[in-house]
């Protein structure tokens, strides 16, 4: 028992990796529409492609520092998801009945992050030392 929790010092809790791999996810997602929104700038004339690319950029960043068990990841992953979240709840009203699924499911994952970094104890424990 003792050699056990030795091997397991220093490494990240499954919640962490769980939330550190939907952030790198969110983070592609993001990319990928901040490329589209960049190549199709002239026609959406506004800066939605930038701020995307930057969102998840920012998403990127948080989720591997996370891993890394960084507190500036975790309050990062944790600033981000809520805003997310913020964002999706306002959305969810704003939304017409074929974004509201996909919506939601955003919503939900950013939920579930927020409940994975703060409302587990072993989360709490890791970036607690």
């Amino acid at each position: 028992m003792e050699q056990t929790s030795t091997i397991d010092e220093g490494k990240a809790p499954a919640v962490v990796g769980i939330a550190a791999l939907i952030g790198f996810a969110k983070a592609a997602f993001e990319g990928l529409f901040g490329i589209v929104g960049i190549a199709a700038s002239h026609s959406i004339g506004d800066s939605f492609g930038g701020a995307a690319l930057a969102f998840a950029i920012l998403f990127f960043l948080a989720s591997w520092l996370l891993l890394k068990g960084n507190k500036a990841g975790y309050w990062g992953s944790v600033v981000l998801s809520a805003l997310g979240l913020t964002a999706a709840i306002v959305y969810m009203f704003n939304s017409s009945s074929a974004t509201f699924m996909a919506i939601l499911l955003i919503g939900g994952l950013n939920a579930l992050v927020l409940y994975l970094l703060l409302g587990t104890r072993s989360a709490r424990t890791f970036f607690g030392r």
